[in-house]
């Protein structure tokens, strides 16, 4: 090997070394355990490795990915993975990420990526379609939720302070800015925060009702609170499914609170605005067209793998406000039909992440999607129903979405953590922990395209067992 370029021998063996890998992974995946016993040996032999001089073979390449890499692996594609919000991926992804990959379009300018900036800005219009958003909104894909909350909420702060948002930032001085979200917002707003520099202690978090929704009366007493105090209240930050319980915020009494009170309403729907495909949830989630700004993320009810988020400004302008800069070395010519999405976020350089939606969508149809988010949210509804006929188990909250939070009846705190812990490491299954309203338990997010009605039985079995033996 020359060169940094494959042969025609070398494509066809890495070819055939990677389609053979994807299939076998996804056809054994719910055999292998769901969560790896670390190999520190072998963690600690690759971290000491020294860089390479010569070049290796790619059989040995993909020989590291079976033997080290794989069984090292938190397996998310598990059909007993049910922590985080981190679903498995569909099965056209792999292909379209190596498409993606072999292309390698710059997608920041529109001159240097065309077909990329036209697929992204269908993209955009599709999912401004799913959750009710004019199509002459402005949006870019992201990472993920956590760039898009922080997108979305730089142009509600910028907003807020006017012309010298861009000169002068929060340096211009004037009275503290205030936002406002419920005690289940998801930590990633509070990140935002510190990065827009407005300050964790201004970001007002306001408690849940029983349903774990913000209470829309402690909001209005807290905004009005803050205005005699001399704070500038400018933005709501309603939850489209909160982390913990996958609770809908009541997005339109928000949303008539905000035009009242002349306040940006920001839509954290990272975890669940996508999940509006279904007819199941559409009505809770009517508010989302009348908000100013939304996350989302195509990686979680889209199902493509990782990174995929986006953010949806419904006025264009003001998004590109906050982001627009011109040097002249980008000769960024004004084109009657592509965006130049360096204008949308903060990135110059940006991978082509909009083909993988962009097939998703073409290639299983929105029908598909809305029928297994009805799925994932049955078998919810299932394990709820387990946990509530059970005297070993206890329901921590209703189960109103996606996600159950339970926990084992008749022991404390310690002890159901004990359980979780045991269940994790046994590679039964991986759940995550729950703290609802400063109970302990455990929480299963169906998120999974393999999951059945046997795994949640192997689950509950499963810890039963553990409880009774640690008991």
């Amino acid at each position: 090997m020359d060169d940094l370029l494959f042969s025609a021998e070398e494509h066809a063996e890495a070819a055939a070394l990677t389609s053979r890998f994807i299939a076998q992974y996804q056809d054994t995946v719910a055999s292998l355990p769901v969560h790896a016993t670390i190999d520190r040996a072998a963690v600690r032999a690759v971290l000491a490795s020294p860089l390479p001089d010569a070049p290796e073979s790619l059989a040995a390449l993909f020989d590291d990915l079976a033997a080290f890499v794989v069984p090292n692996a938190t397996h998310t594609s598990h059909p007993r993975f049910l922590s985080y919000v981190m679903p498995s991926p569909n099965g056209i992804s792999p292909y379209a990420e190596s498409v993606a990959a072999t292309l390698n379009q710059n997608c920041g300018l529109a001159k240097v990526a065309p077909s990329a900036a036209a697929v992204e800005q269908t993209v955009v219009r599709w999912l401004a379609e799913i959750v009710g958003m004019d199509a002459s909104c402005g949006g870019i894909i992201t990472s993920g939720g956590s760039v898009a909350n922080l997108v979305g909420l730089t142009v509600a702060r910028d907003h807020a302070l006017g012309d010298t948002a861009r000169t002068d930032g929060l340096q211009g001085g004037g009275a503290a800015l205030t936002l406002y979200a419920s005690d289940e917002v998801h930590s990633c707003n509070d990140k935002a925060v510190m990065q827009l520099g407005l300050g964790t202690k201004h970001l007002r978090k306001i408690p849940t009702d029983d349903a774990l929704q913000i209470r829309m009366d402690m909001l209005r007493e807290r905004v009005a609170k803050d205005r005699r105090d001399g704070f500038r209240p400018f933005c709501v930050i309603a939850s489209a499914g909160t982390v913990t319980t996958g609770a809908f915020d009541p997005l339109n009494e928000i949303a008539d609170f905000c035009a009242a009170e002349g306040l940006w309403m920001h839509v954290d729907g990272a975890y669940g605005a996508l999940s509006a495909m279904s007819e199941r949830f559409r009505s809770q989630l009517s508010g989302l067209g009348r908000a100013d700004s939304i996350s989302l993320d195509p990686h979680k009810f889209l199902f493509t793998s990782f990174e995929a988020g986006c953010v949806l400004v419904k006025n264009a302008a003001t998004l590109e406000e906050s982001f627009r800069v011109a040097p002249s070395y980008l000769a960024k010519d004004a084109d009657p039909d592509l965006v130049n999405f360096s204008d949308r976020g903060p990135q110059l350089s940006r991978g082509f992440k909009a083909l993988k939606i962009w097939w998703s969508l073409r290639y299983f149809g929105k029908t598909a999607y809305a029928a297994t988010v009805d799925r994932v949210a049955d078998l919810a509804q299932y394990m709820g129903q387990v946990a509530q006929d059970s005297p070993a188990f206890e329901l921590l909250s209703p189960v109103t979405f996606n996600c159950v939070c339970f926990r084992m009846s008749g022991m404390d705190d310690d002890a159901n953590r004990r359980v979780l812990r045991q269940l994790v490491d046994s590679g039964l299954a991986f759940l995550g922990p729950a703290n609802v309203k400063g109970r302990i338990g455990m929480r299963a997010c169906f998120m999974n395209l393999r999951t059945t009605r046997r795994d949640v039985d192997a689950i509950m079995s499963g810890l039963q067992r553990l409880a009774s033996h640690g008991a």
